[in-house]
């Protein structure tokens, strides 16, 4: 008896000590992972690239989310755009270090140390508030929309790809939405189950309730941004004054921010064009659908048939039917929600793909994939390019899966 019992006690000991080396060695993996240097995929376009950001308040709209009454809705924008500049500009942090010293607050030691990437160190291409480059009369206005809880900075990649091909670009954080929003006054909003439906934690008819309500604060916002920018592009003082081009208006989302788009494509006549990416659809838009040049650049979900998929994939391909000949279905191969996103590099690399969240088309090679599909689409649809480039996509990239 007493030897079963050390066998016992000598497979427990082992037992623990593969457990605590398991447990060492992903620590390092992570810390690893969190201390290494990151440079996001460089712009393929022949414009250098600038960044600014505006604090914009809508005087016209109480905010619905707000936790206090009688709040203004308010909105943290970030313009990427084609530059002019010198060496001497200073490169525009991922993520200013305002924004990261609250994440860190928030997240607390372990996790801000050791399961989330230190922003400081991944390195974007822009700089900060350089000249507009004088290259063009005008330029293209796209609007960014990220998904709920994500940050806008989260696709630095494919705004500063655009930007680089002659476009400005528009993205905004969704306060009660977005996990941080930073104001510059230093006053900080976090996002609230009001504006997350989908933690909520109420049942699936509640919750698409709650995102047909957020739908439309989402496309208001991108209404007002548009105002707004019709505002700045008189303003003599404003590096944008004169240069935008408000009859060539286009709108890129993703998940939430792509259902957005197509939305905002059904309420507003000053949107021309659209992409959804990977996006389930809400709002009257699934209803009606819309007559405008409109893309699903979707991941490719094989294998999906629970109900609520089946229900997604019906919506999107309700709204497909409704568009005109000016309409582009895309299935990325080997591609997962977050691959639109630049949290396929830098999010931890293996719990990405352990949950499911990124695929095996690739951090890199995803995000330069996307980036070509969106350029495209736009340029042809805001810049007169031939429509045969879009289909000449699949041929360039094999993933790329058209669909009719």
């Amino acid at each position: 008896m007493k030897k079963i019992f050390r066998i016992f006690i000598k497979i427990l000991l082992y037992g623990f000590a593969a457990f605590f080396t398991i447990i060492v060695v992903l620590l390092l993996v992570f810390w690893s992972e969190h201390s290494e240097s990151l440079t996001l995929p460089g712009p393929t376009g022949s414009y250098a690239v600038g960044r600014t950001t505006f604090d914009w308040v809508d005087s016209t709209r109480i905010d619905p989310l707000a936790t206090k009454p009688g709040v203004r809705r308010e909105l943290t924008v970030w313009i990427w755009y084609p530059a002019s500049y010198k060496k001497t500009y200073p490169t525009a942090e991922y993520l200013p270090v305002n924004w990261r010293k609250a994440l860190a607050r928030k997240q607390g030691f372990i996790m801000s140390n050791f399961f989330t990437r230190n922003l400081s160190k991944v390195h974007s291409h822009s700089v900060t508030n350089p000249e507009l480059s004088q290259e063009q009369v005008k330029y293209p206005v796209v609007f960014l929309k990220s998904g709920i809880g994500t940050l806008a900075t989260d696709y630095t990649t494919l705004a500063e790809d655009l930007a680089s091909h002659g476009y400005i670009v528009v993205g905004n954080d969704s306060p009660y939405s977005t996990f941080i929003v930073v104001y510059p006054d230093g006053r900080i909003n976090w996002k609230t189950t009001r504006g997350n439906p989908g933690e909520t934690g109420s049942s699936i008819p509640d919750r698409t309730h709650l995102a047909n309500t957020l739908i439309r604060i989402w496309s208001d916002d991108t209404k007002f941004m548009l105002t707004e920018l019709e505002k700045i592009n008189t303003d003599s003082k404003n590096r944008f004054y004169g240069k935008i081009n408000l009859k060539s208006v286009g709108i890129f989302g993703h998940s939430f921010g792509g259902a957005t788009a197509a939305q905002f494509c059904h309420d507003d006549p000053r949107c021309k064009a659209g992409i959804d990416m990977d996006g389930a659809p809400f709002g009257t838009v699934v209803l009606t659908g819309f007559k405008k040049p409109f893309m699903f650049l979707l991941a490719s979900h094989e294998g999906e048939s629970d109900p609520m998929s089946i229900q997604i994939k019906a919506n999107i391909r309700g709204i497909y039917n409704s568009l005109p000949k000016s309409r582009v279905l895309i299935f990325l191969h080997g591609a997962k929600h977050f691959n639109f996103t630049d949290m396929a590099l830098t999010k931890e690399k293996v719990i990405f793909r352990l949950v499911g969240a990124t695929g095996p088309i690739g951090g890199r090679h995803g995000l330069e994939v996307e980036a070509g599909c969106v350029r495209t689409f736009f340029d042809v649809y805001l810049k007169g390019q031939p429509v045969t480039n879009i289909m000449s996509l699949a041929t360039q990239y094999p993933e790329v899966k058209i669909e009719k």
